[in-house]
């Protein structure tokens, strides 16, 4: 199909048009084509809420933190990285062995990039970790992105989950 002419690669990185979402796979975890195709899904602006409640208690059965996670660091615009990150906290997936993943994404100089990873921070429980606590706070001691109160308010509720 592609030797005709007729069909154009590039259109399909037309975010006007298609759902793209575009990982380094050269790390050597594998995902699934299928477990890919429902996170794209999930970035459709007009997807239907039982087909997102679906697709998202997918993501939780299927536990694919990992997938979520690089998709969050590989997007290539801010605007996908918000609606990813908003995934993340949605799924109910349980990131408390990532929380310093989503402290660093907080310190994003994107307001919402920031927000929705506070969120799932906010949403994430049982840490126990006194070391991922206290770096944590490390990290927000030393995030200058402009983003005080969420950065405060983060801040506090880290303080408060510790032992």
């Amino acid at each position: 199909m592609l030797a005709d002419g007729n069909l154009d690669p590039k259109k399909f990185f037309d975010k006007d048009q298609y759902n793209t979402l575009t990982l380094n796979l050269a790390t050597g975890t594998v995902f699934k084509e299928n477990d890919i195709d429902v996170v794209i899904g999930l970035l459709d602006p007009h997807i239907e809420r039982e087909d997102k409640d679906a697709k998202l208690a997918y993501l939780k059965e299927k536990k694919l933190n990992n997938l979520l996670m690089k998709a969050v660091t590989e997007a290539e615009t801010n605007e996908d990285r918000v609606k990813l990150l908003t995934i993340c906290w949605e799924s109910g997936l349980d990131f408390k062995d990532d929380f310093l993943f989503f402290v660093k994404f907080a310190c994003n100089s994107d307001y919402m990039t920031a927000f929705e990873a506070f969120t799932v921070v906010e949403n994430t429980e049982d840490i126990k970790d006194e070391a991922a606590l206290a770096k944590s706070i490390e990290l927000l001691d030393n995030c200058k992105n402009g983003n005080t109160q969420i950065i405060e308010d983060l801040r506090t509720n880290i303080l408060s989950r510790k032992i």
